[in-house]
């Protein structure tokens, strides 16, 4: 019944709980009761059977005196370690207030030091980034070291001439700057290495217009090209004009050949002869040297891959030479009309027959050009000294005591004084009709022995043949013509200052002159035994001497007739004989 009971009222209400129920007594605090030892228990003790729940009070006694006993001895036992633990609980107590208060501090510090921090960073950001570019440096310190010494490197290659390596050099320099494109240190270094390199370029060109034989004028052409600077034709014409400074040079260095004989005639003629000399065997040494190095470099080892066409090349080659001919064939028309001797002149003319024989290998045959320039040498060599041979004949017949050379001393001015030898004044010889013949037969080469009794023209004979032999060495066949007109120019002008002499009597007007009839007609015959001597000894004399004693032709078949000046000339004289005597002389007619 009591059962019934008890599980209507359950149904009805709700039996509370061990932990309630010791909660609503008050016997333990809250804390105690929900910690989960105390539930842990609890709900052992809900399990447990009666005979066990009630000596649950006893055992928990003995647990606890037992515990008391061990507290107590463990107390005992260790209470300095207790005591130790004490203070070091106090002192921790009061570190942790005094870290606390600390820490406070610090969190309010916190937010300057965090301000003053990021103010730290930004001005040091500019001192990091130098560190870190000089620890990078330091790191890459070797190669680095490598990249900067290449200017130094190059420059040091190509002072000592080692140009293969500098080449090498550049080419590193030039791949660095193409793998480092926008690294400023890469592209200083790549810029110093063009200067050196562009030093290099001058000293090679430089090496060009120098003394040098042909390996090394083929090794500093063979690094041009590898340089690639210059293509094919560029640097042929470098190579040309470098090696024309060079022969400038060289030929300038003979001009002093032709200095301090300026006012003497033969050791002007014969320096200007040792100054052509010189100059030619220079020329010819120095652009015969040009063209076979050129044609050596450029024409026979000339690289494959040019792609320059060789007819180009060759122009190069035939434009230099044809300038170095001009340049000696205007030095040849300039300075020959100084050499009039032409012994001199046949020296420098087979020089120069053997100079273009050896160029006549090599394609350059310029014989046919020399002959020109030296007949018009020839020409105005022997005109000039006809000239002057009659210059020396006019000047001894006029009555001026202020001439040189040979009429250095005042000349009389009585025929019978000056223009006749002393032992033949008293009977002037004049040639017979078979003297004449017998003259006209001679031999070219041998002049009458009657020219020796008139002194002044012995010596215009002797001049005039001096000029004629040395023609004799040098007789250009077309000069034939030319030179008998000039002789006959000659002849014309020294018989028209004999006809003046004639006519004007200059003694007649000294101061002491006294007019007698016999010494004024021996004056005159003298001058008529003259005149006759000139015209038909003299005259015919040495146009045979021109025309058969040099050039081996018959007076005969030269095609020249007596010029217009010596035909007027000739008629003068046939006049004034004539009123002279009151008869004509038959006059020379060729």
């Amino acid at each position: 019944m009591a059962d019934t009971t008890a599980v209507g009222i359950a149904g009805e209400t709700e039996i509370p709980t061990l932990p309630e129920l010791l909660a609503s007594s008050g016997t333990l605090p809250a804390s105690v009761l929900s910690s989960s030892d105390t539930a842990a228990y609890l709900s052992l003790l809900q399990t447990l059977p009666l005979s066990e729940l009630s000596s649950q009070p006893t055992e928990l006694s003995s647990s606890s005196a037992q515990l008391t006993n061990a507290l107590t001895t463990l107390c005992y036992t260790s209470y300095p370690t207790f005591l130790s633990i004490h203070s070091s609980t106090s002192a921790l107590t009061s570190s942790l207030s005094a870290f606390s208060s600390s820490l406070d501090a610090l969190i309010s510090s916190l937010p300057s030091l965090e301000t003053s921090a990021q103010s730290f960073a930004e001005d040091t950001r500019s001192i990091q980034k130098d560190r870190r570019k000089a620890a990078l440096v330091l790191e890459h310190h070797d190669k680095l070291h490598d990249v900067l010494s290449i200017p130094t490197l190059l420059d040091s290659c190509v002072r000592n001439h080692t140009y293969n390596e500098a080449l090498l050099l550049s080419q590193h320099a030039a791949s660095l700057a193409a793998r480092f494109p926008d690294n400023a240190l890469v592209q200083s270094v790549k810029a110093e290495c063009d200067a050196r390199v562009q030093a290099m370029l001058g000293q090679l060109l430089r090496m060009l217009s120098e003394q040098a034989k042909l390996p090394a004028l083929f090794r500093a052409v063979g690094f041009l090209r590898k340089m690639e600077v210059l293509d094919e034709p560029e640097l042929a014409l470098a190579f040309l004009t470098g090696r024309g400074v060079y022969l400038d040079g060289l030929l300038k260095t003979v001009e002093i050949e032709k200095k301090g004989v300026e006012g003497d005639r033969e050791r002007e003629k014969e320096a200007y002869a040792r100054y052509l000399k010189r100059y030619v065997d220079l020329w010819r040494e120095g652009v015969y040297d040009v063209v076979t190095q050129y044609t050596t470099i450029f024409l026979e080892r000339a690289p494959s891959t040019s792609g320059t066409a060789p007819t180009q090349l060759h122009m190069l080659l035939t434009t230099f030479t044809g300038l170095r001919l001009r340049r000696l064939l205007t030095l040849l028309r300039e300075t020959l009309p100084h050499i009039p001797d032409p012994s001199l002149l046949t020296s420098l003319l087979t020089q120069l027959t053997y100079c273009a024989n050896s160029f006549a290998r090599v394609g350059m045959d310029f014989k046919g050009l020399l002959a020109p320039i030296f007949v018009d040498a020839v020409r105005m060599g022997v005109q000039n000294e006809l000239e002057e041979a009659a210059d020396g004949w006019c000047d001894a017949l006029k009555p001026s005591p202020n001439l040189s050379s040979y009429r250095s001393r005042a000349i009389p001015t009585r025929p019978s004084r000056f223009l006749i030898a002393s032992s033949a004044a008293s009977l002037p010889p004049v040639p017979t009709d078979t003297q004449l013949r017998a003259l006209s037969s001679g031999p070219p080469n041998v002049p009458p022995p009657i020219l020796v009794s008139y002194p002044p023209l012995a010596i215009y004979t002797n001049a005039i043949l001096t000029a004629l032999n040395g023609l004799r060495l040098l007789a250009p066949v077309e000069l034939l013509d030319d030179l008998v007109r000039a002789l006959d120019a000659s002849l014309a002008r020294g018989l028209v200052t004999l006809l003046s002499l004639a006519r004007d009597r200059p003694w007649t007007s000294e101061p002491k002159y006294m007019p007698v009839e016999d010494e004024e007609q021996k004056e005159r015959q003298i001058l008529k035994a003259a005149g006759v001597i000139y015209v038909k000894v003299f005259v015919p004399f040495i146009r045979r001497a021109l025309a058969e004693g040099v050039y081996g032709v018959k007076m005969g078949e030269v095609d020249v007739p007596p010029g217009k000046d010596l035909s007027a000339a000739l008629d003068d004289w046939e006049h004034w004989g004539a009123e002279s005597n009151g008869n004509t002389t038959s006059g020379y007619h060729g």
